[in-house]
């Protein structure tokens, strides 16, 4: 009986939204399908879902009256008072031997995570956005299309950035696989909960992002690898398969070089993040430091840290700005910020004599235009003559 209602009030949904909101019926038509497909498996949650999502999408295209009319007709007007990101977190999927949720639910806005990418990484990122957003249209004309993009580069290039910016620009919450709770010891749980998690994503608008995408996307013929994870692999690949236009697929790995053949043909684009170029790293500067600095300074830390992840930058600049703050200043301190990005440098060099003289050869080689005479005297505290006669000393 419940079925047969929401398949009525589905049909009487399809002919309201036809007639009340203009032209916006093909442009949401696939918010529609996946009411009538909850209606009638008599999944109230995915109907209620999908109805929150297209009364937001009729708000956004200035139809209120629309999107209210919308909300009272499937839930008595109880649903437009109702946070629906409430809702779902008390549904997110649990293992059943430990109930550890299966997933971490979060809710980005847009303009709260920035994404900096350069060149081809960009456009792929454009297009994937083009085409999810496209999805409706392309159903309407018999395209079934899959939005599926897979990540993948060193760590701290920006991959969680990217599944943050996606959600974001799409107005979806982000579903993030937990990898411990994910892979269980229990034979033949990992593939349950593969299942169980990819169930919740397609019962909801949502992206679903895979992180650390190679704990269960190895390659099958490795034979260090048990048999349970090539099963696991299978299951992954089937559960792919099942998904349709409605669902959002993002994955993100560090070591592409250990994924499966078939996965890679189960995603729809692919894009490879390095490490950001120059006028990428200026763009990084600017936006993690909010104001606290200026182009010109920008410009001088991004000339010094060609081999730093957008993550090492963003790690230096929140650090340059609660010193900022607890000292109770509008600007961060230049030396302070330089003299950061060197120990990250040396971090990385082999061991050298830890000397004044040496330390400011090694500056000097790193950039001698932003580490002039000068900025090492204010950085290491000494005389500018003092300076000069060690550099000169050592050369």
């Amino acid at each position: 009986m419940f079925t047969i209602f929401l398949y009525l009030f589905t049909n009487a949904l399809i002919l309201f939204t036809k007639s009340g909101a203009g032209s916006t019926n093909m442009n949401h038509l696939l918010e529609l399908l996946k009411i009538v497909e909850g209606a009638m498996n008599a999944d109230r949650a995915k109907v209620r879902s999908y109805v929150d999502q297209l009364a937001r999408k009729l708000e956004s295209e200035g139809e209120q009256k629309a999107a209210e009319r919308l909300r009272r007709a499937a839930d008595g007007g109880r649903m437009a008072k109702m946070d629906l990101a409430e809702i779902a977190v008390k549904r997110l999927p649990v293992d059943q031997e430990s109930r550890m949720p299966l997933a971490d639910e979060e809710h980005p806005h847009r303009g709260e995570f920035p994404l900096i990418v350069d060149g081809e990484a960009a456009l792929v990122v454009q297009e994937f956005l083009v085409s999810v957003r496209a999805g409706s249209k392309l159903l309407a004309q018999g395209i079934d299309f899959v939005p599926s993009l897979l990540a993948f580069g060193p760590p701290g290039c920006g991959k969680t950035q990217l599944a943050r910016f996606v959600a974001a620009e799409l107005d979806l919450p982000l579903v993030t696989a937990r990898v411990d709770s994910l892979v269980s010891s229990f034979l033949g749980s990992t593939s349950k909960n593969l299942r169980t998690l990819f169930d919740h994503a397609v019962s909801r608008p949502c992206v679903l992002f895979l992180d650390e995408f190679d704990a269960v996307a190895k390659l099958r013929d490795d034979r260090y690898e048990l048999g349970e994870l090539k099963r696991v692999v299978v299951s992954l690949l089937q559960n792919i398969d099942t998904l349709s236009s409605h669902t959002v697929l993002l994955a993100a790995t560090n070591h592409d070089h250990l994924l499966d053949p078939a996965i890679w043909r189960r995603f729809n684009y692919h894009v490879k993040m390095g490490v950001p170029t120059a006028d990428a790293r200026v763009a990084l500067f600017l936006a993690f430091l909010e104001g606290f600095a200026d182009e010109e300074l920008a410009r001088n830390f991004a000339a010094v840290t060609e081999t730093f992840t957008g993550a090492e930058i963003r790690k230096v600049c929140d650090a340059a700005k609660r010193e900022a703050v607890i000292a109770g200043r509008r600007s961060i301190d230049p030396n302070a910020m330089l003299t950061r990005i060197l120990r990250i440098h040396r971090s990385r060099a082999v061991e050298t004599p830890n000397t004044l003289a040496s330390n400011l050869k090694f500056a000097r080689s790193i950039d001698p235009d932003v580490f002039t005479y000068r900025r090492l005297a204010e950085i290491h505290g000494v005389s500018l003559g003092q300076i000069s006669k060690l550099l000169k000393h050592d050369d």
